[in-house]
């Protein structure tokens, strides 16, 4: 069963193209830049990099779905390739820069991480964006559901364990940031997003936790939904 109902994901969340992809852009983007970007889901820092910087991007996903999305998104620029993250189908040093937007807690971290490095030009850039497990609690959806905190903490790596797994795979080295990132969405938006099985998370509650979380949502959640989000973002280097 897939973690997410697709078509609700790309209609209801807006990730990927963001201030933080901006970041990685200006500091090693520029026109014709090779760009790997694994775990791509529809397409959004993909689209933006070839677009608004010029890269020549790669995005790679494991998800048949995902890569239908992307295709509807991306220019036909962007080459899509269905693969898992822990077998890239790339010779070693085919890109000059990579990225992962939320997605590094799905994979296998330590195949995966080899493999980006295998197929990254020495000195390049992995840039990997996710969220800071530590700050899990501040996000709405903790409010509804009892088990949320613990299953998010339990599935998302932090600085030290994404560290030492980069370090591993054999990246010369790596560097952590915190951003954060304020959020509001009008409540119904919020609920639309639980009740679409936009977040992995929701196929992991048991359904009657699920269904009493999202009853509860109009009392408990306020109008417009506020949050602020601690994203974690490292860079590797090759």
């Amino acid at each position: 069963m897939s973690l997410w109902n697709v078509d609700a994901y790309v209609r209801l969340r807006h990730g990927g193209d963001d201030p933080v992809l901006e970041r990685f852009a200006e500091r090693h983007v520029a026109a014709g830049t090779r760009v790997l970007e694994v775990g791509c889901g529809p397409g959004r820092a993909a689209a933006a990099l070839d677009r608004r910087h010029g890269a020549r991007v790669t995005a790679v996903d494991v998800s048949t779905d995902m890569l239908a999305a992307a295709r509807e998104l991306v220019p036909p620029t962007v080459e899509l390739v269905q693969a898992p993250a822990e077998e890239l189908p790339f010779a070693d040093g085919s890109f000059d820069a990579a990225l992962t937007n939320f997605a590094v807690h799905l994979f296998d971290r330590p195949r995966a991480f080899g493999e980006v490095r295998r197929a990254l030009a020495g000195g390049a850039p992995y840039w990997v964006k996710t969220a800071d497990p530590e700050r899990i609690g501040d996000h709405w959806a903790a409010r509804l559901f009892p088990s949320f905190v613990e299953l998010e903490v339990a599935r998302f790596p932090g600085e030290e364990e994404l560290t030492a797994a980069l370090l591993a795979a054999g990246f010369a080295s790596v560097s952590a940031e915190r951003v954060q990132v304020e959020e509001e969405l009008p409540r119904e938006g919020a609920i639309a997003r639980l009740q679409g099985r936009t977040f992995s998370t929701m196929a992991l509650l048991a359904p009657d936790e699920l269904a009493e979380g999202i009853e509860r949502a109009p009392e408990v959640l306020e109008d417009p939904v506020r949050s602020t989000s601690t994203l974690l973002v490292l860079t590797a280097l090759a």
